[in-house]
């Protein structure tokens, strides 16, 4: 959603809104908007009969919500039994539970910090949950969690909370990520999804808080309490409005801030937190397939109403936001806001609804509070008499609590990226496979046939095909050398042109996809890496073994504008009738079209290698018996017409064209593709390799000439798909 959405909310100012007081700041802390409305479900008449109830079952089975896996099933058992166990412990040394893997009070710098950033607010104490609330309860009484809860702290997560927000809409989605809790002893498991599936996350009920301990202030600020320390504690170190971080909207509700914790554990940090996606936030909570769908995209926007937005909450989740307004020339300190809405920051999508003819969206600010003040914003002349009947329709009712409504036309005019997150159930699969791609560390035309994928499909099916970046949050504090991003195409073995070719990925994207029906049978994935970097030919080519030389000043050093460039050349020198053929490899782009040709003609070529060896072997079992006689005895010493060197250089060239056809390295020093040579993933080789004192400085790098990309078919089969990846360079093909 546009780039890293980590907007802060602002301090509080005085209120332009129309005709809405603002709250005073401790009364807008403490209450947390007002409670909203709710219309009354109609009573519906139950099956009559029991075939209706088989069916109704059925049906229930079927929900979407978290993507069921083999490791789901495993992750809840392990973080229920691990909750248990440790809450038993615990109650045998009569000892709260404090987290020793991330203890905000004795390990704060850790928790706070990342290896290169830093949370910029860190608070003024740490507490436990029943030290902040005097009758804490994880969800509001009757169980349900709610967007009306969640309000942004210090912490640039508004991406996180929106998600939060999002979650929370679609009915007991948000109770199934909190796995199990022990609140008494102070111990809670939650569960995300990551690249490997789902996993655990246990931790205590520590928080940091903003309000220091009395001995700490100064002596007016006694004063005010009448230098009294438990009128001081009763007063200022309770509730929700301490917290540094998100907390629940309403009284003693505890989920928010410490569900927030558990996502700072699974990704290192709180620093960590800082900035992002809200689609790839929904993910990680929800395990469902994220696209972002940039508005002026739409062809047509009554078919994104009908087929996508209405379905809000059923399949699908939604998010939006906007890229930061220039601020104007006479206030260049000021960040316009738009009728209320703030660019570089994340809003929810609750609800859509069509009535009386109008199409309306309502939407969340996870910072509670600056809504929409345009069309249809709370006491807006468009809430008629007539109109306002409507609101128990939308669950929505008057307040700055941050939940406003827009109508359809304004939403799509203000918004330019949605983010639309799938939900499954129980009846997907899904296949990964992840390969670190060898990438040319100069500068070369983007196209296709490095990297493919081979994908099987076990029966027609409804299919979602993923490709993915390494998900890097929780080590993003490494400097990164290059950014990519990439296009690919899903090809029907036998067929020469692709079936369907991806949107362009962009840059601050974890993943792209295409969802297609696919009918049973062998497809290939086709991958083009577009890579982006600074460039410095002196810096770059040190190590080489070249005569020094000088080098052009880059006027403009990035790698994408000048592989443009050297491809404009390469084409155009190519008409040449004595080309020397320079930068053909590198710069001279195949076409999608062009490398699926090529793989025909190659798999037609294997084919025929087949049919003459089936017919070889045919012929050395009739000669068998003459055979026999003259292999009886001994070899040695038997001249076998081979040229001595079969021991040497060839022979070593007869192992490459075997490993080329086993699918493994040739040898450890790469292979040449285009005019350099790149490195490529090792064999499973037994040789053991001693680590050395420099190990782990060369894991803290990234490298600048390897990416890696994973590619992931969710298909609605009880069989997943069977994927294997292939790396090809000029001279040979690694196939995994």
């Amino acid at each position: 959603m546009g780039r890293r959405q980590g907007r802060v909310a602002p301090k509080k100012k005085k209120e332009e809104g129309r005709g809405r007081p603002g709250a005073p700041k401790d009364d807008a802390l403490n209450a947390g908007g007002p409670e909203r409305t709710r219309s009354r479900s109609r009573l519906r008449s139950g099956p009559t009969n029991r075939k209706a109830k088989k069916n109704e079952k059925k049906k229930e089975k079927k929900k979407v919500g978290l993507f069921v896996t083999k490791e789901l099933a495993t992750a809840i058992e392990t973080t229920k039994a691990t909750v248990e166990r440790i809450a038993k412990e615990c109650r045998l040394k009569n000892r709260r539970f404090r987290d020793p893997e991330f203890d905000l009070e004795y390990d704060k710098f850790r928790c706070l910090h990342g290896y290169s950033e830093f949370a910029e607010s860190s608070g003024r104490d740490v507490q436990r949950v029943t030290e902040i609330f005097d009758k804490p309860q994880f969800f509001p009484p009757g169980g349900a969690a709610t967007s009306n809860a969640i309000h942004q702290g210090e912490l640039g997560d508004c991406y996180f909370l929106s998600a939060l927000a999002t979650v929370s809409g679609f009915p007991g989605l948000i109770e199934k990520i909190c796995v199990a809790r022990d609140e008494e002893v102070g111990i809670y498991g939650f569960i995300f999804y990551q690249d490997k599936g789902w996993v655990s996350v246990i931790i205590d009920d520590m928080l940091f808080t903003n309000i220091p301990k009395y001995e700490s202030l100064d002596q007016e600020s006694k004063a005010v309490f009448h230098e009294d320390k438990e009128r001081f504690e009763t007063m200022a170190r309770k509730g929700g409005q301490t917290l540094v971080y998100a907390r629940s909207g309403t009284k003693d509700e505890t989920w928010v801030p410490l569900l927030e914790k558990a996502y700072a554990k699974l990704y290192g940090c709180f620093a960590h937190l800082d900035g992002g996606q809200t689609r790839e936030a929904i993910e990680d909570l929800t395990g469902g397939v994220a696209s972002c769908l940039p508005t002026r995209d739409l062809l047509d926007v009554d078919r994104f109403w009908k087929e996508e937005l209405l379905r809000v909450n059923k399949d699908r989740l939604f998010a939006c936001a906007f890229d930061s307004i220039e601020a104007p020339e006479d206030a260049p300190w000021a960040a316009p806001d738009v009728q209320g809405l703030y660019g570089g920051h994340a809003y929810a999508v609750l609800r859509a609804a069509e009535i009386n003819g109008k199409r309306f969206v309502v939407l969340r600010n996870p910072w509670g509070k600056s809504e929409w003040t345009g069309p249809w914003g709370d006491g807006s002349k468009e809430w008629t008499p007539e109109w306002l009947k409507i609101l128990p329709q939308l669950n929505h009712s008057f307040g700055d609590d941050g939940q406003f409504v827009m109508e359809y036309k304004d939403f799509l005019r203000n918004f330019t990226e949605i983010d639309r997150v799938l939900l499954f159930n129980e009846s997907w699969t899904v296949a990964s496979s992840w390969l670190t791609v060898p990438v040319v560390p100069i500068p070369s035309a983007p196209s296709y046939g490095m990297l493919s994928f081979a994908v099987t499909i076990p029966k027609k099916a409804k299919s979602i095909i993923v490709l993915a970046k390494m998900n890097n949050r929780a080590f993003r504090s490494l400097a990164e050398k290059f950014t990519f991003t990439f296009e690919f195409s899903v090809v029907k073995v036998g067929e020469s042109v692709p079936l369907v070719t991806s949107t362009a990925d962009t840059p601050w994207s974890r993943s792209g996809n295409l969802d297609l029906e696919l009918e049973a049978g062998d497809y290939m994935v086709y991958v083009k890496i577009i890579q982006s970097r600074a460039l410095d030919p002196a810096k770059d080519y040190e190590d080489w073994k070249i005569p020094p030389r000088q080098y052009p000043e880059l006027v403009n050093p990035f790698s994408k504008v000048i592989s443009k460039i050297l491809t404009s050349k390469v084409n155009a020198m190519s008409l040449t009738q004595n080309w020397d053929g320079m930068g053909e490899i590198d710069f001279k782009v195949k076409s999608i079209e062009e490398v699926i040709q090529d793989d025909l003609e190659e798999m037609k070529g294997d084919n025929d290698d087949s049919d003459e060896e089936d017919e070889d072997e045919d012929e050395e079992e009739s000669e068998s018996g003459s055979e026999e006689e003259d292999e009886g005895g001994s070899d040695a010493g038997v001249d076998t017409g081979k040229p001595a060197s079969e021991t040497g250089d060839d022979k070593k060239k007869s192992e490459d064209d075997a490993a080329k056809t086993e699918g493994v390295t040739p040898g450890p020093d790469g292979a040449v593709a285009g005019e350099v040579v790149v490195p490529v993933p090792d064999d499973d080789s037994d040789d053991e390799v001693d680590p050395t004192v420099t190990e782990w400085i060369d894991i803290l790098e990234n490298k600048d000439d390897e990416a890696v990309v994973g590619l992931k078919v969710y298909t609605q089969t009880k069989e997943p798909a069977v994927i294997s990846g292939r790396i090809k360079s000029e001279d040979v093909t690694w196939v995994f």
